[in-house]
């Protein structure tokens, strides 16, 4: 994968996400736009979870790799099910702590893959 595309696809995510935020309501933009809202939210995310997993990885000197990627996805999927949780009305501790749980669960499976 190109070294700059993540950060590139990041910061248009966040622009879009800026716009959409700052022009639109999500009674107005309907299922279309809600769809691109959390997509580019996930996009968002993955670029910071990426960033967040290569400085980790660079303090503990290890070489992950391609698995870079892969531990970005499960770790940006965290934030994603915390805001569905919030939107539908559940958020609690046990909510949060579930989607923890369900993010070092994931990570702990792409470490033994």
């Amino acid at each position: 994968m190109p070294k700059h595309l993540v950060p590139v696809m990041s910061l248009l995510a966040a622009v879009i996400l800026l716009v959409m935020l700052n022009f639109t309501t999500p009674a107005g933009v309907g299922p279309f736009g809600v769809l691109v809202f959390f997509t580019t939210f996930y996009i968002l995310m993955f670029g910071v979870a990426l960033a967040l997993v290569r400085f980790f990885a660079r303090l503990t000197r290890s070489q992950l790799g391609k698995k870079e990627y892969v531990y970005g996805a499960v770790v940006a999927f965290g934030p994603i099910m915390l805001m569905l949780a919030q939107s539908m009305g559940s958020m609690s501790w046990l909510t949060v702590g579930l989607t923890v749980i369900f993010v070092l669960l994931g990570c702990f499976l792409v470490s033994k893959k």
